[in-house]
């Protein structure tokens, strides 16, 4: 579309709230409803970020090394997500007792198979994370969900994975939204990423095989009413059409102080129409949208920076 956009890749000011649990909206029993989600089936070029490395033999998620014959860089999967894959000279190696009473203890199974009869399970070193890194505790339901093919393939995990991007996005998406609804109307959020949705929805820019994305992941927002979703992006993309009713239906109905009709769109061609809870509320959203100073064209967000 022909519309001028501007690009947000800064982090949150200080008063923005952490997390969900510090806005008073997240206590509310608003949910995601998803209208209808569609597959385009689109055909992903070498220009994705992720297709010219996501065929290549598999890494340390640790140390980035290659497997190879010698005993401390072969690689065994994580025994939680079977994705993940970490050389055992990175891991702990423990006895099934003291890994077990461990566990217990913190309430989380940090097990690792082992490909040997020495040790059968192991602790991977970088399970919590630190020094600035995310630890795999809280990547690993992730990288179960998009599989050593980097797909989605259950509906439901397609729903979550939706949600986790929106909610990595909201304190941007949400007060732009906002803000443009009270100058143009009612309308939608339209969300869409030159990523697949698998790609876009792993909290680091690290792949299935441990290697890492050599393309910049971003979304880019619109803010659009029903006439300039019809003249505009079913003008470009026909297909988009098919979701028309479900769309309108949407903007229609929402609660505007507690929800915002969102349209996504991935280079995968996945597409999903829903309605989402507002959050932070629609007061701080209020706040932030004019905080932030949003121009007149669209937004783009890059994730990686967030």
């Amino acid at each position: 579309m022909a519309i001028p956009s501007s690009t947000k890749s800064d982090k949150p000011m200080s008063n923005v709230p952490a997390s969900v649990a510090d806005v008073s909206a997240a206590k509310t029993q608003t949910k995601f409803r998803w209208k209808k989600v569609i597959e385009l089936g689109y055909i992903e070029s070498e220009a994705g970020n992720a297709a010219n490395v996501e065929n290549e033999e598999p890494v340390c998620f640790h140390c980035g090394k290659i497997a190879n014959e010698s005993e401390s860089s072969k690689l065994s999967k994580c025994a939680r997500c079977q994705v993940a894959r970490i050389a055992r000279g990175n891991a702990k190696r423990a006895g099934m007792l003291s890994l077990w009473k461990d566990c217990e203890r913190i309430g989380i199974v940090e097990a690792f198979e082992m490909r040997s009869l020495s040790s059968s399970l192991v602790l991977v070193s970088n399970w919590k994370g630190g020094d600035g890194k995310v630890g795999h505790k809280f990547s690993c339901a992730a990288y179960k969900r998009v599989g050593d093919d980097m797909m989605i393939v259950f509906g439901d995990d397609k729903d979550s994975a939706r949600q986790d991007i929106l909610s990595r996005i909201r304190f941007y998406a949400y007060p732009y939204a906002v803000h443009k609804s009270q100058s143009t109307g009612r309308g939608l959020l339209f969300v869409q990423s030159d990523s697949s949705l698998a790609v876009l929805s792993l909290p680091t820019p690290i792949l299935s095989n441990g290697r890492r994305m050599t393309k910049q992941r971003s979304v880019l927002l619109h803010w659009l009413t029903m006439q300039e979703f019809g003249s505009e992006v079913c003008m470009d993309d026909f297909e988009l059409a098919s979701v028309r009713n479900e769309l309108k239906e949407a903007v229609e109905t929402y609660d505007k102080k507690v929800e915002v009709p969102v349209l996504m769109r991935f280079r995968c061609g996945h597409v999903a129409v829903g309605i989402a809870p507002l959050v932070p509320d629609f007061k701080l959203c209020t706040v932030l949208g004019n905080e932030y100073g949003q121009g007149d064209g669209a937004l783009q967000l890059n994730i990686d920076d967030m």
